[in-house]
């Protein structure tokens, strides 16, 4: 399978997954679930949970923590996961990026999500009464190669072959708009802005091509190590895979984003 494309899956093949045995969650927020989802999935989310800090111990306490939730969900380590959303969107993308950061190797994201599974044919259901689900024990095997952290950030921001991606919007990054979790407005000095819808079309990721032209057009080296953050770590999850299915081999995602790094006075914010 292609590296660049192995952590997707088309509605094509969902039914066949399902037959399988894998796990359908539908990662979209607030009462959408009952209004319509794939039939056999069922809801779960992650998205209330932010990572105030990623040093080593930090990582620990949400990988922990994140195990258990997955585990009550009924997320195992043989069975794969599929996560889906509206499209192909931040909520989904931040369940996936935290299922890879736990080790877990059999996890996908539905490629363009519900409206794409409605378009190609597939059906809907209303029905709210979900089976009980048996707890599960997730094994973690914490990998980082799918994580940037704050420090390391810091040390790097500005250096030759690293850029950082703010991925919020014009308002976020320009310190016009901000959210009260957060202590200070502005982004992180060197950062180059691309809002993350940047890097999607018609509720899919671009082609390889178009992301990487993208890049070349902010002056930013495929090849270099390349770190996206937002606000809670859910549009970079989004544009970390973006990067992915380019083929930029050193992507990787700043999940305690804007909000862990505005509230440390020990870095600097340039407004």
């Amino acid at each position: 399978m292609d590296e660049s494309t192995h952590f997707l899956i088309e509605p094509s093949g969902l039914t066949a997954a399902l037959a399988n045995g894998a796990v359908l969650i539908d990662a979209r927020p607030g009462d959408e679930f009952k209004h319509g989802h794939i039939p056999g999935a069922v809801p779960f989310s992650t998205y209330d949970v932010f990572v105030p800090n990623t040093s080593v111990d930090g990582m620990k306490t949400f990988a922990q923590a994140m195990g258990q939730r997955f585990s009550i969900a009924g997320v195992s380590n043989e069975r794969q996961v599929i996560v889906y959303d509206d499209d192909t969107g931040r909520f989904a993308a931040r369940e996936l990026w935290t299922l890879e950061y736990l080790g877990h190797r059999h996890a996908r994201m539905l490629h363009g999500g519900l409206r794409q599974w409605q378009a190609e044919g597939g059906a809907l259901s209303t029905n709210t009464d979900i089976a009980t689900v048996r707890s599960k024990k997730l094994q973690l095997s914490v990998g980082s190669g799918c994580l940037a952290g704050a420090s390391e950030i810091a040390h790097r921001a500005g250096t030759a072959n690293f850029s950082v991606i703010d991925v919020r919007s014009e308002g976020e990054w320009a310190g016009d708009e901000g959210l009260p979790c957060c202590k200070r407005r502005g982004h992180i000095p060197n950062a180059i802005h691309i809002e993350w819808t940047r890097f999607l079309e018609n509720g899919r990721f671009k082609s390889p091509q178009a992301t990487a032209a993208l890049l070349t057009q902010y002056g930013i080296n495929p090849f270099h190590d390349i770190v996206v953050y937002s606000h809670r770590g859910a549009r970079s999850a989004n544009a970390y895979y973006a990067l992915r299915h380019a083929g930029v081999a050193g992507a990787r995602n700043f999940i305690g984003s804007w909000h862990e790094w505005s509230a440390r006075n020990d870095l600097p914010v340039q407004p």
